[in-house]
């Protein structure tokens, strides 16, 4: 369980997206704990254990020493763990990958000249609305980017409930980009529950109603957002593919933290399974 207390030093130190309590445990149906300086979800046998220290600095014994007392208390059977450094497991590994997370440092930030021309080309035929709602284009948007992209199981089921995550929380922000008909372009998911960091969770962009820079003009609105609320950085969230990443640097966002994760099981069964293996 978390403490009031604890919820609080979340919100002080959160810098990653699985920091955001709210946010996995309305993805998930997880219970959040704090060991020491580090969050874990657990639901049924599966535990989702987040390698990334809250208010220290990262160090790979600290974070076992975190992880064996989670293990000792809760007993899992199955073993989410992302952090930066994941190292070796004597167990079954079922999934194993690497990343990176973006982020822009807002601090003198002035957006870059490709990223300002796409922004104002495309705020001539869109604008930007902002609500903490979600609406039935939202969901049809969302059901079109399923049926054109191959996508995992694990991010199909994270986008079939952003609607409970965006209902989850007062510092989530949908920002939707409509033309002038009214049609839905693209729209956002942004998450503000961080004292020092925004979060660019979810983008979706219409293959029907395409507006170039629709993106942009969203991500700008995000950032804004963001100095308005006094945060100094946004974190863009992981590489993903080159053309994801390619919008990300375009942007002036850097890499700034090492993603790895694994999934495995210590149980005697053999389970394959989890709750998702990357939110």
């Amino acid at each position: 369980m978390i403490s009031k207390t604890d919820s609080e030093y979340i919100f002080n130190y959160a810098y990653v997206p699985e920091h955001l309590t709210h946010y996995v445990t309305s993805v998930s149906g997880a219970e959040p704990y704090l060991f020491q300086h580090y969050l874990c979800y657990k639901k049924d046998e599966t535990l989702i254990f987040i390698g990334y220290p809250l208010g220290v600095s990262f160090d790979e014994k600290q974070m076992e020493a975190s992880l064996a007392k989670a293990l000792n208390s809760m007993k899992p059977e199955i073993i989410s763990l992302i952090a930066p450094k994941v190292g070796e497991r004597s167990a079954r590994v079922i999934q194993q990958h690497s990343d990176t997370y973006y982020r822009l440092d807002l601090d003198n930030f002035v957006v870059p000249p490709k990223a300002r021309n796409m922004v104002r080309k495309a705020s001539q035929e869109i604008s930007v609305e902002q609500s903490s709602t979600w609406h039935d284009n939202h969901v049809t948007l969302v059901a079109e980017f399923l049926a054109t992209h191959q996508v995992s199981e694990e991010s199909r089921y994270i986008f079939t409930r952003i609607p409970e995550y965006v209902a989850s929380s007062k510092s989530v922000h949908v920002l939707s980009a409509l033309d002038h008909k009214g049609n839905l372009i693209a729209f956002d998911v942004a998450d503000y529950g961080s004292r020092d960091y925004a979060f660019y969770m979810f983008n979706f962009a219409s293959q029907v109603h395409r507006v170039p820079g629709a993106s942009d003009l969203l991500l700008s609105e995000v950032v804004d957002i963001a100095r308005e609320q006094g945060k100094q950085f946004v974190n863009l969230g992981l590489a993903i593919n080159k053309g994801v990443t390619f919008f990300k640097e375009k942007w002036g966002s850097v890499p700034f933290l090492n993603h790895e994760f694994i999934l495995y099981d210590k149980s005697r069964t053999g389970i394959i399974g989890a709750l998702f293996n990357r939110l």
